[in-house]
């Protein structure tokens, strides 16, 4: 229904603009503060810190007071982050305000999830949620070509005011419209509702999925809501023009994908295809993609960007098959525990590429792209263990 979808978007829209903004703004980010690779990939991934940290919180807070009253309250910090980035001056001010739009930002996604199971029939959740992450896929394409055009005109500091004040409206939006439903725990202690996790966290099915999930989607993002833009600079040798119009394709790519692949998730699921077989073939060609990009180069780069950024990370099959294999009381702790696997390793992700690049040396502005191998090397090697053990495990 439209009251329980459009508002949980909307918020999930701004959630998902803000993640990505910064692989538009870098190179302002990096002129005006003088950061280096570790510091701009430490500065953007503090949203992926505090977002990881309130995971387990705020699965208990879900599941206590529901997705209305904690997703509408948190919005209203993200808009203070907004604020943040508004009037500081240095490194540690806007470190503090990203993490702050983390914070703010935390239970968009988990917070509809919930929402949606509540309301939603189980068979119809793929399609529902992948038509949330399209949705947050026109996030992303705002925060590349308008934003990027917009710095012509206006400076970064504003988008970010205006991002505050959609944060508050997108609040109101959520809190006044979304109909209300008493939590089924809702008499239960904080303590009882913690305790819920060790159920969770000793599940191997849990690991195996979650842990496929968490390298998949981790990569995703820290690649997605950074480094892909200097890498089109630096690797790609695109302008700042060319490099904003590309990241609005991909982000375009993205949000077809994730509608796209909701779709055919959702046909194949309904005619009997097990989620987990799915699951399995479109993670292979996520992380043949990214081994092409890794080490293939040049004129092949640029066709599977679009084709990683399409087939997204396969979050709502993971987040479907764990719904289900969990009693519906958990289903808030489920989905923030989740979270945690995916947002945790973001986190080291994007700030360990930076590492990672500064070991070689800085040619005016640019990367070095036997770094940007490097690091994306190693993240490949990961991969494609967890996907051995998923294999092994969920025969």
């Amino acid at each position: 229904m439209a009251t329980v979808w459009l508002p949980f978007a909307c918020s999930y829209f701004l959630s998902y603009g803000l993640r990505n903004i910064n692989a538009v703004l870098a190179p302002d980010l990096t002129r005006e503060l003088a950061l280096s690779a570790a510091d701009l990939g430490l500065l953007t991934s503090a949203y992926f810190f505090t977002f990881a940290l309130a995971q387990l919180p705020a699965g208990v807070l879900l599941d206590r007071y529901g997705s209305r009253r904690v997703n509408a309250a948190l919005l209203l910090v993200a808009a203070a982050g907004c604020a943040l980035h508004l009037v500081g001056r240095n490194f540690v001010e806007l470190s503090i305000g990203r993490a702050l739009v983390g914070l703010g930002v935390s239970v968009c996604l988990m917070s509809a999830v919930k929402a949606f199971a509540q309301w939603l029939p189980m068979a119809r959740l793929p399609l529902a949620i992948n038509l949330l992450l399209m949705f947050g896929g026109l996030g992303a394409m705002v925060a590349a070509g308008p934003v990027g055009w917009a710095l012509d005109v206006i400076s970064w500091r504003a988008v970010f005011g205006i991002a505050a004040a959609m944060f508050v409206a997108a609040s109101a939006f959520l809190y006044f419209v979304v109909p209300d439903r008493r939590e089924a725990r809702a008499g239960d202690s904080f303590l009882k509702l913690a305790a819920g996790f060790a159920e969770i966290y000793s599940s191997p099915r849990f690991w195996r999925l979650g842990g496929m999930m968490a390298v998949i989607a981790g990569t995703f993002s820290a690649v997605h809501s950074l480094w892909v833009g200097p890498w089109l600079r630096d690797v790609g040798g695109l302008g700042r023009e060319q490099v904003v119009v590309v990241l609005t394709g991909f982000a375009l790519a993205g949000t077809i994908g994730f509608a796209a692949t909701g779709a055919v998730f959702d046909w194949l699921i309904r005619h009997g295809v097990r989620p987990i077989r799915v699951y399995k073939f479109h993670t292979g060609i996520s992380i043949l993609s990214f081994a092409l990009i890794a080490f293939g180069g040049g004129a092949l780069a640029l066709p599977v960007w679009v084709v990683y950024f399409f087939l997204g990370s396969g979050g709502s099959l993971v987040l479907t098959m764990l719904a289900r294999a969990f009693s519906a009381d958990l289903t808030g702790r489920v989905n923030t525990a989740t979270n945690v696997l995916i947002f945790g390793p973001s986190f080291f992700v994007q700030w360990g590429i930076g590492v990672v690049l500064d070991q070689w040396p800085v040619m005016e502005g640019h990367y070095a792209a036997a770094g940007y191998q490097a690091a994306f090397g190693a993240l490949l090697a990961v991969q494609l263990v967890c996907y051995a053990i998923m294999l092994i495990g969920e025969r």
